[in-house]
């Protein structure tokens, strides 16, 4: 009996933590959303590879906020090529990446015009 109460107390704090996950990344896309995400634009650099322009357009248009295995999928890429384009992105300053469990979020910290165009 004592089992059971154990693993539905379990259960219910995995349930809330998930929960709780779901609401903080909630936040922060209706915090891109409503603009309150940096507003900033400038120019991309001409230095700045092919790759690192279409994540930086790809995250625009998401409205500055997607998980790093989303990006992976839609832009077809290997997983050691998306981590180093975007730590060469947090490097420059343009996106974050926080860490939320398992996933990493990344965030749009530097719109730009070139990818806000469209």
């Amino acid at each position: 009996m004592l089992e059971l109460v154990l693993l539905v107390v379990q259960i219910s704090a995995l349930a809330v933590a998930t929960y709780a996950g779901r609401a903080r990344l909630r936040k922060l896309l209706n915090e891109a959303q409503n603009g309150n995400a940096a507003t900033q634009v400038d120019e991309l650099r001409d230095d700045l590879p092919e790759l690192d322009r279409s994540i930086l357009k790809l995250l625009a248009e998401r409205q500055g906020v997607m998980y790093q295995s989303e990006i992976m999928k839609e832009l077809g890429l290997p997983k050691s090529t998306l981590h180093k384009a975007l730590r060469r992105l947090s490097e420059g300053g343009y996106v974050e990446i926080q860490k939320r469990g398992r996933f990493n979020v990344v965030i749009l910290k530097r719109p730009t015009s070139e990818a806000s165009a469209t």
